[in-house]
């Protein structure tokens, strides 16, 4: 049985490759291979937060 949050968490978890440079990752699907937009947008997101320095963020 699949755990549909603990998937989403794991989505939005990216690679760091260098400064300000993310990589994602997306659903592993051989049938439908695709990336819907509010996935593109959350992990816009967790990589928008990632380069604040955690001074700035409280």
């Amino acid at each position: 049985m699949s755990d549909p949050v603990g998937d989403l968490l794991h989505l939005m978890d990216l690679e760091r490759l260098e400064v300000d440079l993310f990589r994602g990752q997306s659903p592993e699907n051989e049938t439908n291979q695709r990336v819907f937009g509010g996935q593109v947008i959350a992990q816009s997101l967790v990589a928008a937060y990632r380069t604040v320095d955690t001074e700035t963020r409280t």
